[in-house]
C-alpha cells in the first residue's frame, strides 16, 4: 500500500481490519439514509415503513434505497431501477419487474414467488436463500449473481445469461434453462432433477455433486466442465457436447460410450 509516497506492507490482519471498517461505514451509510416519502418514493432514501402492494409504478427509480422487508406483492414495476438497493426479506410475490435494472442489489431471503424479472439486468445481485418458486427470469442477464441456497423449483430461465453465477446448494427441480448461458457458473450441490437444459451452455461450469436425474441436455455444451460426483440417472444426453469434461462418473462414461454405438 502506498501512502504519501511511502510503501507499506499490508498484513492479513491489517487487510481484515480495513474490511471490517469498510463494512461498518457501509452499515452506517445505509442506516443514515433520509426518510423517504411513500407517496413519492425516490432513490437513496429509507422506505422501510412503506407498502407498495398492488401499486402500478412503471420506470420507478429506487437506486440505493433501503427497501428491507417492504411489501411489493402484486406490484407492477416494469422498467424500474433497483440497482444497489437493499431488499432483504422484501415481499415481491407475483410482482412484475420486467425489463428492470437490478444491478448489485441485495434480495437475500426475499419472497420472489412467481415474481417476473423477464428481460431485466440482474448482474452481481444477491438472491441467497430467496424463495424463487416459479420465478420468471427469461432473457435476463445475471452475470455473477448469487443464488446460493435459493429455493428455485419450477423457475423459468430460458435464453438468459448467467455467466459466473453461483447456484451452490440451490434447489432447482424442474428448472427450465433452455438455451441459457451458464459459462463458468458454480452449480456445486445443486438439485437439477428433471431440469430442461436443452441447448444450454455450461462450458467451464462447476457441476459437482449435482442431481441431474431425469434432466434433458440435448444440444447442451459442457466443454471443460467439472462434473465430479454428479448423478445422471435417467438423464437424456442426446448430442450434448462433453469435450474435455472433467471427472466424469462411471455412469456418465457408460452413457457417453453407449451414444457412440
Amino acid at each position: 500500500m502506498i501512502v504519501m509516497g511511502r510503501v507499506f506492507c499490508v498484513t492479513p490482519v491489517f487487510r481484515y481490519l480495513i474490511f471490517i471498517n469498510l463494512a461498518v461505514v457501509s452499515s452506517v451509510n445505509a442506516g443514515s439514509l433520509p426518510e423517504g416519502d411513500c407517496d413519492a418514493p425516490a432513490a437513496h432514501t429509507n422506505l422501510t415503513k412503506c407498502s407498495f402492494a398492488g401499486k402500478k409504478l412503471p420506470r420507478l427509480d429506487l437506486r440505493g434505497a433501503n427497501l428491507d422487508g417492504v411489501d411489493f406483492s402484486n406490484a407492477k414495476l416494469p422498467g424500474c431501477d433497483l440497482s444497489g438497493a437493499s431488499l432483504i426479506k422484501a415481499d415481491l410475490k407475483w410482482a412484475d419487474l420486467g425489463d428492470c435494472r437490478i444491478i448489485n442489489a441485495n434480495l437475500t431471503e426475499a419472497d420472489l414467488f412467481h415474481t417476473t424479472f423477464d428481460g431485466g439486468t440482474l448482474d452481481k445481485s444477491r438472491f441467497a436463500r430467496a424463495n424463487m418458486f416459479g420465478t420468471n427470469m427469461n432473457e435476463v442477464r445475471a452475470l455473477g449473481a448469487d443464488f446460493t441456497h435459493a429455493y428455485m423449483k419450477d423457475v423459468a430461465m430460458e435464453e438468459g445469461n448467467f455467466g459466473d453465477a453461483n447456484f451452490t446448494n440451490a434447489f432447482m427441480q424442474r428448472a427450465v434453462l433452455i438455451d441459457s448461458r451458464l459459462v463458468g457458473a458454480n452449480l456445486h450441490q445443486t438439485v437439477l432433477t428433471g431440469a430442461a437444459l436443452e441447448g444450454a451452455d455450461l462450458s467451464r461450469a462447476r457441476i459437482t455433486h449435482v442431481l441431474l436425474n431425469g434432466a434433458h441436455l440435448e444440444q447442451a455444451t459442457l466443454v471443460d466442465a467439472d462434473v465430479s460426483q454428479t448423478q445422471w440417472t435417467n438423464s437424456i444426453l442426446g448430442d450434448a457436447d462433453f469435450t474435455n469434461v472433467k471427472n466424469p462418473s462411471p455412469d456418465l462414461k457408460k452413457q457417453l460410450a453407449a451414444r457412440e454405438h
